[in-house]
């Protein structure tokens, strides 16, 4: 997901680096790829040190793509296979 939303970004051990939730170059917004499913240190949870903007991966998607229903958030968001899910094709139509 951070590669497709945050292509501007890069890895750098346990997380997906990159400027900002508009996908600008730099280094002041970190995603944790790894960690526990909730809590402290939850891999998808992501901070903006310049901003103090943070939250989950919903939260990024739904920045990213200007929606504001929760619904929509999912919809999008179901587009990627879960960690560890076979990888299926989902952009035919």
């Amino acid at each position: 997901m951070c590669r497709y939303y945050l292509s501007n970004g890069h890895r750098e051990g346990r997380y997906w680096i990159v400027g900002d939730v508009a996908n600008t170059p730099g280094r002041s917004l970190y995603v944790r790829l790894y960690g526990p499913l909730y809590g402290k240190g939850a891999a998808g949870k992501w901070t903006d040190a310049a901003t103090g903007q943070h939250g989950d991966l919903l939260d990024l998607i739904a920045l990213r793509c200007g929606l504001d229903r929760l619904a929509d958030v999912l919809a999008e968001a179901r587009r990627f296979p879960r960690p560890g899910a076979a990888h299926t094709d989902r952009t035919a139509a």
